[in-house]
């Protein structure tokens, strides 16, 4: 079963599964409200939905056409539906909620451009939105979805799904323990089982955890920062917390969050520009790019790659790849294969000619070398899973900088072999060995090739000392968790298996 959800959430971005989720639950509320279940009415559910998303997009295309940038497709949609899950559904005739659903719906939109520092915007756009129509228009969100009994199972079950396909269980966990520590904390005695009965069941907890807390671009990514913003909106959000006479809400804990996530975060967005595409294995480009300013990562990072894409379809506009350049090399190389029936994202790229335009954000990952230089490592690589290995090794060679590292790289064939020529030389000079697994017929003019697919006899036979290293592993997701399982029967500590992780790609 958990196989099979992997299989089906591979299939779509965090973006596309994110709307889902949100506009599901609408619909889900829509149905209810005409069972009586949910206490608003449907007619006002619909007029605000309509209306939040008709600003959300007018508002979201007028930024993008007077700024020049493209705009994730998915993200004004999830927006406008989480704000029509919080706000209070009204009609035409109430001219103040009107007025609280347009405010909130153009502020959100227009955060993400305005209240931006180098293109990286720092609040949680919904977050945002309903804070500005409170203060401005006295026209709170009520979070009516997050505390209704019949919408629970979905906001539970989507949420968990959510949560599972971005692998933030960490983060949402320790937002929940702190949320609900810090109100039992600060509750009279004898009302406990009030107060968990209440936070659970009647409040935005759940649903602010699952539907914002897990908002990408607004929380950091180190597991440490993450789990540190975890517990400082858990807390703030905890119903008893007030400073003088002014009690907090879930939207004021998100931007206390939101500042603190933005203060200890890689910032700013770097506009790529195509200087060339060189073929490196059958199917497989490096396509190079010139930054606008200077990229600071360290070899085995990622940045999520933005590309205006005509008609995005469910894997959307919006991308993680790893950078496969090091940050010793002058340009930026994005290294990708390209399978039948590829994605619009990956149509739209392989048509890129040099002087187009790629915008790449959100710099971050953990899948990076140890600072001690005398570990033990060894690269576990499938496919077009090689390309954080080609940072590293490429970087290694820039500074001449020798470690104890040895690579096992499986393909399907040796024609699909990638920067072969790269880890020759680091062989050479550095002592990394690569020893390639093929599953078809063996390349006569190739040395340390295994015929088959990467197994336990290979490992125990190449990597012979594999109890004193520390594995990573990166590849597709299937061949990743086959490799988990392998490493574990051989009996390698979890602890020392790192695994090359985007977010959305579980």
């Amino acid at each position: 079963m958990i196989q099979l959800l992997d299989s089906a959430l591979n299939r779509i971005t965090m973006y596309r599964l994110a709307l889902y989720y949100v506009a599901g639950l609408v619909l889900v509320a829509f149905a209810s409200g005409f069972a009586g279940l949910v206490p608003n009415d449907s007619t006002a559910l619909t007029f605000s939905t309509v209306m939040i998303l008709g600003v959300c997009w007018v508002t979201n295309r007028l930024f993008a056409t007077v700024l020049r940038v493209p705009a994730n497709a998915e993200s004004f949609y999830i927006t406008a539906f989480i704000l029509a899950l919080v706000l209070p559904p009204t009609t035409a005739a109430n001219l103040p909620g009107v007025a609280g659903l347009i405010l909130a719906s153009f502020v959100a939109i227009a955060s993400k451009f305005v209240l931006a520092i180098r293109h990286r915007h720092i609040f949680n756009p919904v977050a945002i939105g309903i804070a500005v129509s409170a203060l401005v228009l006295n026209q709170p969100a009520t979070w009516w979805a997050g505390g209704n009994l019949s919408l629970a199972p979905f906001v539970l079950i989507g949420g968990l799904i959510v949560v599972r396909k971005v692998q933030r269980f960490d983060m949402v966990g320790v937002y929940l323990l702190a949320n609900l520590g810090v109100t039992l904390a600060t509750s009279r005695f004898g009302q406990y089982g009030e107060a968990v009965t209440q936070s659970l069941l009647y409040s935005p907890l759940f649903f602010a955890g699952f539907a914002m807390l897990t908002e990408p671009l607004t929380a950091p990514q180190a597991k440490g920062l993450r789990l540190a913003y975890g517990v400082i909106v858990g807390v703030l959000s905890s119903p008893n917390i007030h400073i003088m006479d002014y009690y907090l809400t879930p939207e004021t804990a998100f931007l206390i969050g939101n500042v603190f996530a933005w203060a200890v975060s890689p910032k700013g967005r770097f506009k790529l520009t195509l200087v060339g595409v060189e073929e490196m294995a059958a199917n497989c480009y490096d396509f190079v790019f010139a930054s606008n300013r200077k990229v600071r990562f360290l070899p085995g990072q990622y940045l999520d790659w933005t590309l205006d894409v005509a008609d995005p379809d469910n894997r959307g506009n919006r991308r993680p790849f790893t950078i496969a350049s090091a940050p010793t090399e002058n340009e930026i190389r994005l290294g990708v294969k390209f399978y039948p029936g590829a994605s619009a994202f990956k149509q739209t790229l392989a048509k890129m000619q040099p002087g187009d335009v790629i915008y790449g954000s959100h710099l971050a990952g953990e899948f990076t070398l140890p600072k001690d230089g005398d570990t033990k490592i060894a690269f576990l690589a499938g496919g077009i899973g090689v390309t954080p290995f080609r940072s590293m090794v490429q970087d290694l060679l820039n500074k001449q900088t020798p470690r104890p590292i040895v690579m096992l790289y499986g393909n399907n064939s040796a024609d699909e072999i990638a920067y072969a020529k790269l880890f020759d030389q680091a062989e050479r000079e550095l002592g990394i060995r690569t020893v390639y697994a093929v599953a078809d017929d063996l390349p006569p003019d190739r040395r340390n090739v295994h015929r088959g697919f990467i197994d336990t006899a290979m490992i125990e036979r190449e990597v012979p000392d594999y109890n004193d290293r520390t594995f990573y592993i990166s590849g597709p997701r299937a061949m990743v968790m086959r490799f988990q399982r392998m490493l574990s029967e051989l009996g390698v500590s979890r602890s020392r298996i790192k695994v090359d992780y985007f977010p959305g790609f579980a």
